[in-house]
This record gives C-alpha cells, sequence and structure tokens, in this order.
C-alpha cells in the first residue's frame, strides 16, 4: 500500500499528484494498537514546483479526503515542465506548531543547504517495473562481495560531474567477473540524513536513494534527472554479467528524522516509532502495530519489484526479533515476503539475518525459529582474528569451521573472514593496531582463506580484500564509521597478486566442486581445549598449528565428492601424515598435484608455511 503513497507523476501531461497517508485505528482497528492521530489543522505543500518556492504563506494547501483505513491527504501541482523538483509538507498542527516535514514515500531524496528536502522528477529515464529477474545459483553456492560504495570508487579516476558513484561501480564491474563473484551486497542504499561519509545504517526516507551515490560533481540538482534510474542501470549491468545482487536493509530502526515521526504533533502518538525489542539504535520501529508490519513490507516489496533486487541482508535482527512464540517483527516479515515471493514466481530469493545475540552460535537456532534462509555467521571471523593476532591455533576454530551444523532445512550460514563492521583481516593477523603498516604479514592469511572457501556456506569478501587492504577500525567508539578508501594499487604489487589469484582459484575451485558447499564435516564435536588429531589422524595439532578435515557431498553431475583439507598455520613448511577415507588417487586443487593413498594413509605429505592442500576425489 505504502509504496502507490508520495508523489504520483503524470509525465505527459505534467502534473504531480501528491498524496501523504496516515493510518486511523478507527477505521482500521489492524491499523495499531498503540498510537493515535497526528492533530494535524492543515498540510500545504511547498517547493521549487510551483511559483510561491518555499514561502509557506503561498505553499498549496492539501486536501483531506476519506480512506478505508486511514487519512489520506492529496493536492495536485500541473502544467509543470521537466524537471527535478524539492518539496517539503509545512504541517500546521492542532497547538499552533509549525512544522516542515519530508515526505515518507518520497523516491528521491536532496540535500539542499543545510536541509534534506523530498523531491520528484518529470521526466529523465522512467524507472519501469523489473522485467526480467537474474536467477541466482542455490544460497550455498553464493560468493557475495560486501561493497561499500564511497570506499570502492573514491580512489577510482573519473569525471565526477559526468558519472555519480553508481556509474562508477557499473564501470567496473569487470573487477567483479575476473574475480569470479556471483553477487553484490552494497552497504545500505536508502536515504540518510545530513551530508558527508556514511554507511547508511541510519536511515529516514526508504524508498529513495541516497544523494550521495547519485550526485553528479558541480551539477544543480535540478540538471540531474536520472538520479534514480542510476541504481537500476547498475543492477542492470550486474545482471547482464552473471551476478546477483543483495540488499542490505536496515528495516528495525530509522533516524529522528523518519518524516513519519515529525509528522506527528505527540511523538508518542506516532504509531511507527516505539520500543519494539530495545534494538537501542536510533528511533525503533514498533512493529506490534499493523501500520508498521506493513509500511517494512511495502518497502521490501518495492525494491524487489521495481528494481529487481535478487536477495536481502535484514540488518540487526537482534532489535526486531521478539524470542517468544509470535513474534510480529522479523519472523513474521519473513514469513508474508516469502508468499509474496511464492506467489510471483520467485521461491529462491535469500533472506538473511544479520543477528548478534550474546552468543554466537545461538544465531544459528534463531535462523531457524525466525525461517531465515540463511544467517550473518560470526565465529570463523572471530577465530582467525583470534588466531593472528595470537599466533596460536585453538580447538574452538574446528567448530567454527563446522559452519553447517545445526542449520535446518533451507537455512544456512553466510561465511566471512572480514566484513565492513570491523578492521581487515591483514591488520588483525598483523597486529591489530592503528596507524602501524602491517601488510608485510599479508600471507598470514592464507591459511585462513581456505579455510573459508573449503567450509559450507555462502562465502561472503569485503571489498579489498580480494588484494589485502590493510586497515584499523577500533571494535567500539563513536568514529568506527570512518572513509576507507580502497588503495587499488595494491592489486598490482606482490602482495595483491598473490591474494587476488588465491581468491580467482579458491572461487573456481568452490564453483568446479558444490561438495564443498554441504553441511558433511568430520571430525564433529572435538573439545574447544583440544591440543591433538584424534586416534583418526583428523583435528587440530595446537603445537605444530596444523588442522585436518574431511568434508563431502554432491558433485555437480550428483555423484559423490570426497576432500580432506590439510591447513598449514605456522611459519615453516611440515611433513604430515594424512589420513583418507579410501584408496587410490587423490588431487590437490590447489596445486593440481595428486597423490596415491595406500591403506587409507599418505606419509609424510609436504604442506608449505601459511598454506594449505585440498585433496580432492570421486566416491
Amino acid at each position: 500500500m505504502y509504496e502507490s503513497f508520495g508523489p504520483a507523476v503524470d509525465h505527459v501531461g505534467g502534473a504531480i499528484t501528491f498524496r501523504l497517508f496516515f493510518p486511523d485505528s478507527s477505521r482500521d482497528i489492524l491499523q495499531y494498537g498503540r498510537g493515535g492521530l497526528p492533530k494535524i489543522r492543515r498540510i500545504a505543500i511547498a517547493g521549487t514546483f510551483h511559483a510561491g518556492g518555499w514561502d509557506p504563506a503561498l505553499a498549496l494547501p492539501m486536501t483531506l479526503l476519506p480512506h478505508g483505513r486511514g487519512l489520506l491527504y492529496v493536492c495536485t501541482a500541473t502544467e509543470l515542465a521537466e524537471g527535478f523538483y524539492q518539496y517539503k509538507f509545512v504541517v500546521h498542527f492542532e497547538n499552533g506548531d509549525v512544522r516542515w516535514v519530508n515526505d515518507p514515500c518520497t523516491r528521491y531524496s536532496c540535500r539542499s543547504g543545510d536541509a534534506d528536502n523530498s523531491a520528484v522528477v518529470i521526466g529523465g529515464q522512467k524507472v519501469a517495473a523489473v522485467t526480467t529477474v537474474h536467477p541466482l545459483p542455490p544460497q550455498a553456492e553464493l560468493v557475495i562481495y560486501e561493497l561499500a560504495i564511497d570506499d570502492f570508487t573514491a580512489n577510482l579516476s573519473a569525471d565526477r560531474s559526468q558519472r555519480n558513484q553508481l556509474d562508477i561501480v557499473r564501470e567496473s564491474i569487470d573487477h567483479l567477473v575476473d574475480l569470479g563473484v556471483n553477487a553484490v551486497e552494497p552497504l545500505p542504499w536508502t536515504a540518510v540524513p545530513g551530508g558527508g561519509f556514511n554507511w547508511g545504517y541510519e536511515p529516514f526516507l526508504f524508498f529513495s536513494v541516497d544523494e550521495r551515490l547519485t550526485d553528479l560533481e558541480g551539477v544543480p540538482a535540478e540538471q540531474n534527472v536520472e538520479r534514480l534510474s542510476s541504481l537500476r542501470r547498475l543492477i542492470d549491468a550486474l545482471h547482464e554479467r552473471g551476478i546477483g545482487v543483495i540488499m542490505d536493509g536496515v528495516f528495525n530502526h530509522a533516524r529522528a528524522e523518519f518524516p513519519y515521526l515529525q509528522l506527528y504533533q505527540n511523538r508518542e502518538d506516532c504509531p511507527f516509532i516505539g520500543q519494539f525489542e530495545g534494538g537501542g539504535f536510533f528511533e525503533d520501529f514498533d512493529f506490534e502495530n499493523g501500520c508498521t508490519r506493513e509500511f517494512i513490507l511495502d518497502v521490501c516489496c518495492y525494491w524487489i519489484d521495481r528494481f529487481g533486487i535478487d536477495g536481502i541482508r535484514f540488518d540487526y535482527v537482534r532489535g526486531f526479533f521478539r524470542r517468544r512464540e509470535g513474534d510480529p517483527g522479523i519472523t513474521t516479515l519473513i514469513a508474508n515476503l516469502r508468499r509474496r515471493l511464492q506467489s510471483s514466481g520467485r521461491p529462491h530469493f535469500p533472506l538473511l539475518l544479520e543477528n548478534l545475540p550474546d552468543d554466537r552460535y545461538q544465531a544459528i537456532d534463531e535462523a531457524n525459529r525466525i525461517g531465515a534462509s540463511g544467517t550473518w555467521f560470526d565465529p570463523l571471523m572471530f577465530e582467525a582474528f583470534a588466531t593472528g593476532r595470537s599466533g596460536q591455533l585453538r580447538g574452538s576454530y574446528l567448530r567454527a569451521l563446522d559452519t553447517g551444523r545445526d542449520f535446518g532445512e533451507g537455512c544456512g550460514p553466510v561465511i566471512y573472514v572480514e566484513n565492513h563492521d570491523h578492521g581487515t583481516l591483514v591488520n588483525k593477523i598483523g597486529g591489530d593496531r592503528p596507524g602501524v603498516e602491517r601488510r608485510q604479514h599479508w600471507y598470514r592469511a592464507q591459511p585462513h582463506l581456505i579455510a573459508l572457501f573449503s567450509a559450507c556456506g555462502a562465502v561472503m569478501l569485503h571489498n579489498g580484500q580480494e588484494f589485502g587492504e590493510e586497515r584499523y577500525l577500533p571494535e567500539a567508539g563513536s568514529d568506527r564509521v570512518r572513509p576507507r578508501p580502497l588503495q587499488w594499487e595494491f592489486r598490482d604489487d606482490a602482495a595483491g597478486e598473490a591474494l587476488l589469484a588465491l581468491h580467482r582459484r579458491l572461487i573456481r575451485l568452490r564453483r568446479e566442486h558444490p561438495g564443498l558447499t554441504s553441511a558433511h564435516f568430520h571430525p564433529r564435536g572435538v573439545a574447544a581445549e583440544a591440543q591433538q588429531f584424534d586416534r583418526d589422524g583428523y583435528g587440530i595439532d595446537a603445537a605444530r598449528q596444523l588442522l585436518l578435515l574431511h568434508r563431502w557431498g554432491p558433485a555437480r553431475d550428483g555423484s559423490s565428492e570426497r576432500f580432506v583439507v590439510l591447513i598449514n598455520f605456522s611459519a615453516k613448511p611440515q611433513w604430515v601424515d594424512v589420513p583418507f577415507p579410501f584408496d587410490g588417487p587423490w588431487t590437490d586443487l590447489l596445486s593440481g598435484s595428486v597423490v596415491t593413498v595406500k591403506d587409507c594413509w599418505c606419509r609424510q605429505e609436504l604442506v608449505d608455511s601459511h598454506y594449505g592442500r585440498v585433496f580432492h576425489a570421486r566416491g
């Protein structure tokens, strides 16, 4: 429903009809239980679309019309030329207060001086409903590239008066194709208030792309009428190259500038905002109320239907997941999305959680209960950080690598050794300190990458990880959200070339051997304090910093394939007795060498320092 509000444009006739809706539980009892009416005396619209401009005395009045579920204010402006028009509601409340407020359903945002305005376009490229979708591979076979658009584009040369940030990403797709990823997950693109750098986790206009991503340097807003189409062109270009797009959606909270909060005389009457599960960031959405559930569902469906996204990652699920029965938050949202996706012929659509419970493994149980298709899985990343800092391999690394354990049918992990929320892997393994170049220790990342790509689940890379980007990020504090422009020159030095080659090899290995994505894992249930291989020769040798695993699953042709994974986290090459499940030739997928197994053992196999071997056979 909410996607039908906001400005409706008649491009041929040059008219805009503005529509602003408020839920009313006296008309529809399902709208809300907590909340009330906005207490508005009258509303008008000011902006650049009419002769009165921003003069509140000349603002166009809106008419209150009957609506079966609430209050609907409408106003139409006519005889408009093609262009980009800014506007705001001038709201007069019953107590005499007057407030300038944005449109909660606007499709465009614009920063003008110190103000954030809503905007509408007449002309330009029309953003039609999507007609085709990109068929993603099974979720477990995804290799996702987490893309911080600001950082990715910062050091890429381009004429910024002709290309915005989304255009620059579109022109850089060759890098993603060469790397081999099959999905990208940009940090949130929905509009945030204010200017300057932002990760995007502070949304206030949920139907709008943030202006910083679509702005052109030196080009007035009125001349930049292709803003919204930039995202659609990027998604279309990615689809053409075989890469899906997963939206990073922030749906548990909004900034205080969220228009619906400002459109109520008394904020406690706003049914959209209110404490739900104590997310603790900005203003929490109140999912007890039907209007909130409908608004967020409509936002999700807007990006699915109009832009053809291929999946959604739900940020900070802890803030809108009620752990007792009957959760009206994320559990209901995902159930409703599944019904909509099934009815539109898109049953294979990743619905992924970012859940941060106190117990990291609790995220598995909660993903199963919520009915998601997957969840971000932190343990492997934190084990990699801990091993890198201490130089000691712990038994708990085995449990972190057993990533498929305890997930229910249709649900699985998204695994990674680096993401936007932390310093880079190369920094962590080199000392995790600010202002100190640690990239000379890049090779210590290799065993963790081999572990990552030989584990169950969708693999995610953070941008720059592929060539050893080295950045410190504090784990707490207000200065965590900071620019980290990719140092593209690293791609061409010795460390960058080696890491890029390894990433390509591991991505290709995973694509060719889907058996690695299965949940089958041995040895399972090893104690966190384990120090030695088990009696079968598998597990962990803490003293030698060795890890040995047996993995298996279905190959591309339906037959069974087996893997024995040997990883050396130490600084010296080592000779290792390697157990195998059966005799015969086994191929090391990393080097291409073949070993012949007799009596289920290969004695004294060499594994390089900070590296590994992935032996493979059918059977």
